[in-house]
């Protein structure tokens, strides 16, 4: 891992032939003004030259907006239905995956049987139900400051942006309205896993590939911004250019999740695979 390109301060940068404000190779933003981006890892060696940058990609939960303490809780409650326990760490090990791939690995690991339809549509409302409520009772979690500031910076340099999110339509939609970002992210700019095929969820490369579609870009000519290790493998093998925010300063990482990255960084492999 190292520090991935500077993304910020757009507004003091030149511009390059077509009106795009000018920075650091894999930026596209100038190298002026006080670091927001300097100190997160970068995933992988691939960059995009700042004159080809043609969109830049988010993922939500985790990486726009801190809703992961608050989605923890609804897990293990749900687990308690079947018999089954869900820990803090593995929750963050999971995380990334569409909701309901995970509720199915779950019930498959802790029960020893294939889920088929039937069961697969009850674990997925059972898990609405307790998680629906849940945000109701705690309210609209945090943005993450510092990942909402680069957003916006891209924004003022030219560069379009995209949401591409494993999770659920409407509570996406629902904290992306509540702390303020529809500005940024309207509906036609998020994609979700449910807006893909079965199957193809992350770490699979579709979402990142159909969220740089939205914008008529490439995606090997786009940065993605991830918190997750299936977000990761997801954007490596779309082409993108891959940041990890979670070693941005003040970025919230609890230590159920500081074990997590370790652990994943650890068995790393797809990053040799798919290079």
């Amino acid at each position: 891992l190292k520090p991935a390109s500077c993304a910020r301060c757009a507004a003091a940068s030149p511009r390059d032939r077509r009106g795009r404000r000018r920075g650091p190779a894999g930026s596209g933003f100038s190298d002026s003004g006080p670091c927001i981006a300097s100190a997160m890892s970068a995933v992988g060696s691939r960059t995009v030259p700042a004159e080809h940058l043609q969109g830049a990609l988010f993922d939500v939960d985790g990486t726009l907006i801190d809703s992961m303490p608050q989605f923890f809780p609804s897990w293990p409650e749900w687990a308690q239905l079947y018999g089954l326990t869900v820990t803090e760490e593995e929750f963050y090990l999971y995380s990334g995956k569409p909701v309901g791939d995970i509720l199915c690995d779950i019930y498959e690991r802790g029960k020893g049987t294939k889920v088929d339809d039937d069961i697969a549509a009850k674990l997925l409302a059972d898990y609405k139900a307790i998680h629906n409520r849940r945000m109701d009772e705690v309210g609209p979690p945090p943005a993450i400051d510092a990942v909402v500031a680069i957003a916006r910076a891209h924004v003022a340099a030219g560069v379009p942006i995209v949401a591409a999110t494993s999770g659920l339509r409407e509570t996406v939609e629902r904290h992306i309205r509540e702390v303020g970002l529809s500005d940024l992210f309207p509906p036609e700019r998020i994609i979700c896993a449910e807006d893909l095929g079965p199957g193809r969820g992350k770490p699979k490369p579709d979402i990142f590939v159909r969220a740089a579609e939205v914008v008529g870009a490439d995606p090997s000519r786009c940065i993605a911004y991830e918190d997750a290790e299936a977000g990761f493998e997801s954007a490596w093998r779309a082409g993108c250019q891959v940041v990890d925010v979670r070693d941005c300063p003040g970025y919230p990482c609890p230590p159920a999740l500081r074990r997590a990255m370790e652990t994943q960084r650890a068995r790393r492999q797809w990053l040799q695979e798919g290079a």
